[in-house]
């Protein structure tokens, strides 16, 4: 990545320094993914995608949480996984608040691990 996306995305959380340590666990979780994993900044938030389908973005927000949207279609909506009504792109189809770095857990991660593959093999059916 180039060194003005570097900054460009540090800077998304200007003013939310509290959110960092949780970015900086979770970005490498991403990455971690395969060699294909693209972090493009974008005005508000950090888009992730793979060969050009995006599969997650992670916003950090003033409310002292990062709001993370996945594409999981088929996936049943729970209190945790939310529909993601009007966050992100139409691709995004769930929503999940990260208060703290713990919130990075098994589930979450597989959660992800599950849009990244579908970002390569395309819809469930």
């Amino acid at each position: 990545m180039a060194l003005d996306q570097e900054v460009a995305l540090l800077e998304l959380f200007e003013n939310k320094a509290e959110l960092l340590p949780l970015w900086l666990r979770l970005r490498p979780a991403i990455e971690a993914l395969g060699p294909d994993v693209r972090i493009r900044p974008r005005e508000r938030y950090a888009e992730v995608d793979r060969g050009g389908e995006e599969f997650l973005i992670a916003e950090p927000t003033s409310h002292h949480r990062m709001e993370l949207g996945l594409h999981n279609p088929g996936l049943p909506y729970t209190p945790r996984f939310r529909e993601a009504l009007e966050f992100g792109s139409r691709r995004i189809t769930h929503r999940v608040s990260l208060p703290e770095p713990n919130e990075l857990d098994d589930e979450l991660l597989a959660r992800i691990r599950g849009a990244y593959e579908l970002a390569w093999e395309g819809e469930p059916r």
